[in-house]
């Protein structure tokens, strides 16, 4: 299946997150070794228009915000270098292993979290083999089709790399507080 050609993607998510260096699980760096950085993001917001959305993706699940698939591929950047990728679509976003992109999902006007910020977990989500606690980074904010608030979540491993993306409801996160530890722990066994 295709992607429309027409999606919109969120300059923003670009900007805000990807292009700018992170703690945990930064894009940036990764990005910039193709030639990406903030003073071309529109550039990389056409690349992948042209390079990454005309082709195939795969189909993988769903959940009550979307379904999921995935395409393979390469983006040659303005270095003219290509990096190979894998991204993950959801109808709103595109999330690659070494980049995430996203298209936008809409305007939600009230939410828990602000979106490109830490949260935890408060429920264990077998599917992906995380655990209540574990620390997850906010990407995307949106409605199931019966109203209810949700987030994209991207997990890191302890060296920064994404190990999972998942799209969950708001009851699934909790917000950090200064008196917690952040701690580590074996991804657990399926």
């Amino acid at each position: 299946m295709k992607l429309p050609a027409d999606a919109i993607i969120s300059r923003e998510k670009l900007t805000r997150y990807l292009l700018v260096h992170q703690a945990r699980g930064d894009k940036s760096a990764f990005l910039a070794r193709a030639g990406y950085n903030l003073e071309n993001a529109d550039q990389l917001l056409d690349d992948l228009r042209t390079q990454i959305l005309p082709l195939d993706a795969t189909p993988l699940h769903s959940t009550a915000f979307g379904n999921f698939y995935e395409i393979r591929g390469a983006l040659i950047g303005p270095k003219r270098c290509r990096t190979k990728c894998s991204f993950y679509l959801d109808g709103r976003k595109v999330v690659g292993s070494h980049e995430v992109h996203y298209l936008s999902s809409g305007e939600i006007r009230t939410v828990r979290f602000e979106l490109y910020t830490d949260a935890a977990l408060s429920r264990d989500i077998a599917e992906h083999r995380l655990r209540r606690g574990d620390l997850v980074k906010i990407v995307d904010h949106h409605k199931s089709v019966d109203g209810e608030i949700g987030y994209s979540i991207e997990v890191f491993n302890a060296t920064g790399e994404t190990i999972a993306v998942a799209a969950v409801p708001e009851s699934a996160l909790e917000p950090l507080h200064k008196d917690e530890v952040l701690s580590v722990r074996p991804l657990a066994v399926t």
